[in-house]
């Protein structure tokens, strides 16, 4: 199947779809004010030990302190960076979406025997924070390459399970073996596939300077202090994401078009050659349907062609799917209605998962079946299907009471939460549209409008929640905004006007 890339690139703003067949199957999202955690490197200072739980609470001068459990602590004997052989295997590749073959693991020790409170320790986000819970940690430093993922303080070679081929398995481990440092260990990642010694070596180098880098501001900085970040996310989605699946990587800002061009001459130039500028006065998403697929993703109620829906509904605990036959009545009887809807509602519960990004437990409800062997091929025919999903799933047979039980791991915010925010007219009840998502959806009208039509300056109308985050918070990004159009933008509120209403005017 061939892939392509929509990289949607602004200010304030980067998202990126990934499009299969026509329809954008995942979309990922990072706004410069909140840009992601996972794979940042702390120096923390652990508040609270808690042996009931077997885990601590550390702070990495956050607004929330960060969990770490007993089983993701690496404490020293003798190393200056307060580390020492690990306990437990590292964190998963995401790029590959599975564990590499796991190194012996020694007893587990009680947390109350490696952290005090007050002690300092070097930690990484392994998941970001998720609803009201904190980022989760691991003291197992894990630096991520294009080939490899460098573990400067475990020693132990793994390679990804993805890499499926027993001959290519071999060698690439052959050389792993080879390039592995002294002290260290690595994981051979799916994309090293093909590639010789020499590029692994380099990629291995870069890692280790980077390390090293990494080890000596951590003597000298204070605890809360942020030691190393990931990359924006235009470029991790060139180093984890590219595969031979993806034929065209569209880009619609020259800048980042630029950096990931140097990027994948640098580290992955047989990618270069796929990296296209889109230039378009129509915005990129536009373009392929991608806006009006996000707006449905923020629905409860998805349609199915044939008359059918599904309700999706995301809870603290859960993920509940309701498949229902609605208006679809051409089959011959109530058996073979339900099957045929049940079998339809998979590819687009499949495809709902992906593009929403729901993890955790996942409880669906399908139309009941009375044959068992229908009820049999429903589960092959799910299963197959999340065969394409990167996210690791699994899933159980029916329930007692007729349902559909799944788990779908959980690698970052769904776009619900990142989207929206509880609605205040209906007191948490329902959901609306954030005022910040709102805001950066004036921004991507105002480029749109602004390339379309002549205009000295623009005037923006507007709820008056919308013009004092304008004014308040996101004036860098205005400000910005009017350098990168090159006209001016001049604010308006309107009480009148609801919170997800406004107009944009040419002067």
């Amino acid at each position: 199947m061939s892939a392509e890339l929509l990289i949607n690139v602004t200010p304030f703003e980067t998202r990126v779809a990934r499009i299969e067949d026509g329809r954008a199957e995942e979309i990922y999202i990072e706004r410069e004010c909140e840009r992601g955690l996972k794979g940042n490197i702390y120096k923390g200072k652990v508040q609270r030990v808690i042996p009931g739980i077997q885990a601590a609470f550390v702070d990495i001068g956050l607004q929330k302190s960060g969990f770490l459990y007993v089983a993701d602590i690496s404490i020293p004997r003798d190393s200056e960076l307060a580390v020492e052989e690990a306990a437990h295997q590292p964190e998963d590749d995401e790029a590959d979406g599975k564990k590499s073959s796991a190194p012996p693991r020694r007893r587990q020790a009680d947390i109350a025997e490696l952290l005090e409170e007050r002690q300092q320790l070097l930690v990484q986000v392994s998941k970001e924070p998720i609803s009201s819970k904190g980022a989760r940690l691991t003291s197992l430093i894990s630096l991520a390459g294009r080939y490899l993922v460098y573990l400067p303080l475990l020693d132990h070679v793994g390679i990804a399970h993805r890499l499926d081929e027993p001959e290519e398995r071999a060698r690439l481990l052959d050389i792993a073996n080879r390039l592995k440092p002294e002290k260290g260990g690595l994981i051979v990642r799916t994309v090293a596939d093909g590639h010789g010694e020499e590029e692994l070596r380099r990629d291995l180098a870069f890692l280790q300077r980077l390390w090293a880098d990494i080890a000596q501001r951590m003597r000298c900085a204070a605890p809360g202090s942020m030691l190393h970040t990931d990359l924006n996310l235009y470029l991790r989605v060139m180093r984890d994401y590219v595969d031979d699946e993806v034929g065209k990587i569209h880009v619609d800002s020259h800048e980042a078009y630029e950096r990931m061009k140097q990027f994948a001459t640098q580290f992955m130039p047989e990618v270069a050659d796929r990296i296209f500028y889109y230039p378009g006065d129509r915005p990129l998403f536009d373009l392929y349907g991608v806006e009006e697929t996000l707006e449905q993703a923020l629905k409860l109620r998805v349609p199915l062609k044939s008359g059918g829906h599904l309700v999706i509904e995301q809870t603290e605990a859960l993920i509940v799917v309701d498949v229902n036959s609605g208006s679809f009545i051409k089959s011959r009887n109530l058996e073979e209605t339900s099957f045929k809807t049940n079998m339809e509602s998979v590819h687009e519960l499949v495809h709902q998962l992906r593009l929403r990004n729901l993890g955790g437990i996942v409880v669906i409800d399908f139309i009941d079946m009375q044959e068992e062997e229908n009820r049999c091929k429903l589960i092959e025919v799910l299963k197959e299907a999340l065969r394409r999903d990167k996210a690791k799933s699994k899933v159980v047979q029916y329930s007692s009471l007729g349902l559909v039980e799944m788990t779908r791991k959980r690698t970052r915010e769904s776009l619900g939460r990142m989207l929206m925010e509880d609605c205040p007219r209906c007191h948490g009840v329902g959901k609306a549209k954030s005022v910040r998502t709102i805001c950066y959806q004036l921004f991507r009208e105002i480029v749109a409008e602004a390339r379309a039509y002549p205009a000295e300056k623009l005037m923006l109308i507007a709820h008056p929640a919308i013009i004092d985050l304008l004014l308040g918070e996101e004036s860098d990004q205005v400000t910005a905004l009017e350098k990168f159009l090159g006209k001016t933008i001049e604010l308006k509120s309107d009480e009148e006007l609801a919170t997800e209403s406004y107009e944009i005017a040419l002067i």
